[in-house]
């Protein structure tokens, strides 16, 4: 942190909203969390202060609001929900009282910010009916921005997004078939806003997460064949959206869009049977992930990916009857699954896909005749097992 910054921590004297502003920002460009917290505790404090003034207006009202929010999100990157929530909750009723008392584009933007938090908040914390409440606040706001014809690009995909999150919570209450109406209009929205926006990446690795929705919703519902055809179009979706995103400093979420559709595609055809099928999907997901992994490093969802995709492989070459093949793919995933726990930490469930990957090692090296190292990899496992409950 630098002098100024020290200072503005230190004492009380300069705690005004602009140095504590700056702070905020230094701390969050430098992933200091802790003191990004006490930056924005101390914000909130001074915003609540200008705004019981006497001289107070609309715009301290709105700054509030915006700082209950930014503190919102710093507390959930700290697991702290339920108070992050109630800041979300009160920077949604100053909202609504500005957007009620000025309805303008400016306002309602804000509103719309406001509920998408809300709305998240109360799905962590398992309150679904709340978090529908909410998401039919946002579904009548983005209709009425559409109605009033002002941005309306921008409204469209923001109903989209809410339709998307219907979807979800629907999904969460087993209600399959509202998810899937749910996910099928929001799919039709995205594919209208080709016509405003052309064949961009964003929108075409939108469009292919869509299809892959809709390809769940129509599997759970037993139309195997309607997944297996989203699915398929899914892909075809995603090789566009990679195609449109060029060579250079591409987004690293529409390669991972095209990573999943080859997997679920690969799901499908194992499940009816076409093993071989199956192992050609997984294998471009792999050879794409393993791209991913060289082009952006050891994040750990890369890690996550690529482990997820060598099991894949390693599952259907052992299907295949191919042993040797199978379980060094699974050795590799072991080893991915080692390196992520080395950069993430004990996590319950860094430790339960870790788990996963020595069973899998401890099967294959079994069934392969080596009972002394299939003993190790399942005592490290057992361990590992007793390890992530003690958490």
């Amino acid at each position: 942190m630098d002098d100024h910054a020290g200072q503005v921590a230190a004492t009380g004297q300069q705690l005004t909203p602009q140095n504590l502003e700056r702070l905020a920002r230094l701390a969050r460009e430098r992933g200091d969390l802790d003191t990004l917290l006490t930056a924005l505790d101390a914000l909130v404090s001074v915003s609540r202060e200008r705004v019981a003034s006497a001289t107070s207006g609309v715009a301290d009202l709105a700054h509030l609001a915006a700082v209950l929010i930014e503190h919102g999100d710093a507390l959930l990157d700290h697991g702290r929900a339920a108070p992050a929530q109630e800041n979300y909750e009160e920077a949604l009723r100053i909202n609504r009282h500005l957007a009620t008392a000025d309805r303008t584009p400016e306002s309602e933007h804000r509103l719309g910010v406001s509920l998408e938090r809300a709305g998240a908040a109360r799905a962590a914390l398992g309150d679904l009916v709340g978090a529908l409440d909410i998401q039919t606040e946002c579904l009548a706001l983005a209709h009425r921005m559409i109605a009033d014809g002002a941005s309306a690009p921008q409204a469209r995909q923001r109903l989209a997004n809410t339709l998307e999150k219907i979807g979800d919570l629907r999904q969460q209450q087993g209600d399959t078939k509202a998810a899937l109406d749910a996910y099928t209009d929001a799919l039709e929205v995205r594919r209208g806003l080709l016509t405003v926006y052309g064949e961009v990446a964003p929108l075409l690795r939108d469009i292919s997460r869509g299809l892959l929705d809709v390809g769940d919703m129509l599997r759970l519902r037993g139309d195997v064949a309607g997944a297996l055809a989203r699915y398929g179009e899914a892909v075809t979706t995603a090789r566009r959206a990679l195609a449109a995103a060029g060579a250079t400093e591409i987004d690293p979420t529409v390669p991972r869009a095209l990573f999943h559709s080859l997997s679920l595609v690969g799901n499908m055809r194992y499940d009816q049977g076409d093993v071989a099928g199956a192992l050609e999907s997984y294998a471009e997901s792999l050879a794409l992930v393993r791209w991913l992994r060289t082009e952006y490093g050891e994040h750990p969802t890369v890690l996550r990916d690529l482990s997820v995709g060598l099991d894949k492989v390693a599952g259907a070459r052992e299907a295949l009857g191919d042993l040797d093949a199978a379980l060094e793919g699974f050795e590799e995933a072991l080893a991915v699954e080692r390196r992520r726990r080395q950069i993430v930490g004990d996590r319950p469930e860094i430790l339960r896909d870790l788990v996963w990957a020595l069973e899998q090692v401890a099967r294959v090296r079994a069934a392969g005749g080596d009972t002394s190292g299939a003993q190790a990899a399942g005592r490290e496992a057992l361990a590992l097992r007793d390890a992530a409950v003690a958490l």
